[in-house]
């Protein structure tokens, strides 16, 4: 074996040294898989400065996170390693280096008259729902293009069913037991509500459009899961009933739609919906389960149950096999369900219960999550600890957020609706 000693300028005097072993996925910024000699109060920019220094055939080389034992090496690799006692003089430490990004910046806020429940992003558009009952639609830049007073109760959840040059379709769901169905001609600013869903017979928490955008899934605190079709209809889904057909040909009212489905489990309310990757559906619940169903089949295929009621899931990884839950507690688990209840990791740094979760629309390895302790935290999913950024800008907790490319925002019981915008996306 060949061991490498390099002078390095932050070396302090009678300062030891300690082997590491440098590890990167950036093929084309791998350096030699041979042990190197650094003092062990190396920091971060030391560590750089060593791995320029090694690259001298390329004119620009970015500037590297260092990730050690899954957590992110924010000052010195002694700091680091202080609360390890497996650490010897013949150790090799592993050192992994991605390429640091940028962090999202601050662009613009969006205040709202209550709580800001809801928030999704399609294009250069913005969706948010609001405690006020209310519906909004802003631009990316922060300019509100309408408010939709079409609900009885706050509005907790929405999601785009299309966007189009002209306008958009999209949904809502309310503590009034229902969801609406919008169209939005951006050319006149005018809403149109056509469909009315009804079935729930408590709160809609939450809803999620099918990626194939002919059907969306809904959770409510009446403990079940209900699957809507997503294509807006023009006469009643009811059998027999004309009345609703009617009554929108002489008043404009909207029609009113049935559930294509209805999946029971759950023993308390529904906190979050998803898609998987193959058109199955995940839910979470209040009754601390995670249950992935079949829709065709229109049964339970998986159950995983954790330890604390859960609010919100989303899917991703390499091949969307991955799910990432939060609920009442500080940490943010991952799970592969084809490893049963076991937990992949957990991430942990937010102080207070996690509202919402987001992968990266970029990225396999990256997410975002959101918490009541006002904190919006963009993760690297191989440091558990450490959180890539820690975005601040809110006075209180956090409700909701949604990861696009190029842009995050998120909205909370400040009533407000923050903007960030991503300086690259993710990879």
């Amino acid at each position: 074996m060949i061991l490498f000693r390099l002078k390095m300028p932050e070396k302090e005097k009678n300062d030891r040294e300690v082997q590491i072993r440098l590890k990167t996925e950036l093929k084309v910024f791998g350096v030699e898989d041979s042990p190197f000699s650094v003092p062990y109060t190396i920091d971060p920019a030391g560590l750089n400065s060593l791995v320029k220094g090694l690259l001298t055939n390329f004119d620009y080389v970015p500037e590297f996170d260092w990730i050690c034992f899954n957590d992110i090496v924010r000052g010195k690799l002694s700091e680091h390693l202080s609360d390890r006692d497996d650490i010897s003089t013949e150790s090799i430490i592993v050192l992994e280096y991605v390429e640091k990004c940028e962090a999202p910046k601050p662009e613009n806020a969006a205040n709202h008259d209550d709580w800001v429940s809801a928030c999704r992003i399609e294009g250069d558009l913005v969706l948010t729902g609001c405690y006020d009952n209310t519906v909004n639609i802003w631009s990316i830049s922060g300019e509100k293009k309408l408010v939709i007073p079409g609900h009885t109760g706050p509005v907790k959840a929405v999601d785009w069913i299309e966007r189009t040059e002209t306008g958009g379709t999209f949904v809502s769901a309310s503590h009034d037991q229902k969801l609406n169905i919008y169209t939005w001609n951006s050319e006149t600013n005018s809403i149109e509500n056509l469909n009315t869903c009804r079935g729930h017979e408590r709160s809609v928490e939450c809803v999620a459009v099918s990626p194939n955008k002919k059907v969306f899934v809904s959770g409510s605190f009446d403990n079940t899961l209900k699957v809507w079709g997503a294509v807006p209809a023009v006469e009643d889904d009811r059998e027999g009933s004309t009345e609703a057909k009617k009554s929108r040909g002489s008043a404009g009212r909207a029609v009113t739609r049935t559930p294509l489905k209805t999946f029971g489990g759950h023993k308390e309310a529904v906190g979050g919906v998803a898609w998987m990757g193959n058109g199955e559906i995940v839910s979470v619940s209040w009754d601390h389960t995670i249950k992935i169903w079949e829709l065709e089949l229109g049964g339970l295929k998986t159950e995983l149950v954790a330890n604390k009621a859960l609010f919100s899931v989303s899917v991703g990884g390499e091949r969307n096999e991955l799910l990432l839950v939060g609920g009442a507690e500080r940490s943010v688990r991952l799970y592969d369900p084809r490893a049963g209840n076991d937990v992949k990791a957990a991430y942990t740094a937010h102080t207070g219960w996690i509202t919402s979760v987001n992968w990266s629309p970029t990225s396999p390895i990256h997410f975002a999550s959101s918490s009541h302790d006002s904190t919006l935290r963009v993760w690297d999913t191989r440091s558990c600890r450490t959180p890539l950024y820690d975005l601040q800008g809110h006075t209180d907790k956090i409700l909701a957020s949604h990861w696009r490319p190029g842009h995050i925002v998120s909205g909370g019981a400040d009533n407000q609706l923050k903007f960030y915008k991503m300086a690259a996306d993710l990879k």
